[in-house]
């Protein structure tokens, strides 16, 4: 994590223009206005890299950003920020025909930042937010904007919510995990997915229909990767789909969910026995953390992936990481 600002380590006259600073190198450049005076105003930002996606906290007084026109030709941000209010209410105003959407704690915001909005809340607030690159979202602006103005008509709502929640209760672990890459992917899918399916637009729904299951079932296993329960029936448990018909959609994507489970515990495994930090952490133990039971199948199936043996992998790691 990194902190981008915390204006109290901020003399009260340098307080905005460090704050429009800020969020320029987080959002988009915008007009920012609070409710207090410079010495009662008080903004901390908080931002992080996850895989290819920005990630950012903003928590602040009472506070108004404007994005319009001239900040869009200024700098035209192909980018899609969708937020999840930690605390207080916030609002935005997509332009003056539309109604502000509002969000309370554990509300969704979604902003297209090639539009002009405005957005603010009162009093102390804070939100979570992940930015994508449009062409990853992959979807008509159209579609996009009908879908920010009702995004709790989607059945999605809640599951991307409850993703986005666990993002911010552990982005320092997500983010420094060997699997923070796929977290980032499977987050691009599921926005896709609630987008489309906000939208109720037949075309796009259909097209991200048959990949949702898929991506709940990517994002469960990240999230649950170190659980040594984890499995496909604890899998189809906890997505509320039998597990015949969950090996039925695999399948047909060409998709052992057995062998991706394993395989990403792998790669978790593999990371942390390079990790000086765990240099007297026995190997059985680093097994047991990524749901490997048996310290035998783990050696195995090590050596089989990356042709070394896990102690093997470790000496030649930790040696070459000692003598750079």
């Amino acid at each position: 994590m990194v902190v981008l600002l915390d204006t109290r380590t901020v003399a009260s006259a340098d307080r905005l223009p460090a704050i429009s600073a800020a969020l320029e190198g987080t959002t988009a450049p915008c007009e920012v206005r609070y409710d207090d005076a410079p010495e009662r105003v008080f903004t901390r930002i908080e931002a992080w890299r996850l895989g290819g996606l920005d990630v950012w906290r903003n928590e602040a007084s009472g506070m108004r950003m404007t994005r319009e026109n001239r900040h869009l030709r200024a700098d035209p941000d192909g980018r899609v920020a969708i937020a999840v209010q930690e605390a207080g209410q916030s609002l935005i105003n997509y332009d003056d025909a539309d109604p502000d959407v509002r969000a309370g704690i554990g509300g969704l915001i979604c902003v297209d930042l090639t539009k002009p909005y405005d957005y603010a809340w009162r009093g102390l607030g804070s939100a979570f937010c992940i930015s994508v690159p449009a062409e990853q979202v992959g979807l008509p602006d159209h579609v996009v904007r009908t879908a920010s103005r009702q995004l709790r008509t989607s059945p999605l709502y809640g599951l991307f919510q409850r993703h986005l929640l666990g993002l911010a209760h552990n982005t320092d672990a997500v983010a420094s995990d060997p699997a923070a890459g796929g977290v980032a992917s499977a987050s691009v899918e599921l926005l896709r997915a609630l987008l489309a399916s906000a939208a109720h637009d037949v075309r796009f729904e259909r097209s991200t229909t048959a990949t949702t299951l898929l991506v709940q079932v990517r994002a469960h296993v990240q999230q649950h990767l170190r659980d040594g329960d984890l499995s496909p029936a604890s899998v189809a448990r906890a997505l509320n789909v039998s597990e015949r018909h969950l090996f039925r959609v695999c399948a047909a994507a060409d998709f052992s969910l057995e062998q991706w489970i394993i395989s990403r515990r792998l790669v978790g495994a593999h990371g942390d026995l390079a990790r000086a930090s765990d240099l007297t952490v026995p190997i059985s133990s680093i097994a047991r953390r990524w749901g490997f039971r048996d310290p035998g199948h783990f050696t195995r199936r090590f050596k089989a992936t990356y042709g070394l043996t896990p102690r093997d992998w470790r000496r030649i790691a930790l040696s070459e990481s000692a003598g750079a």
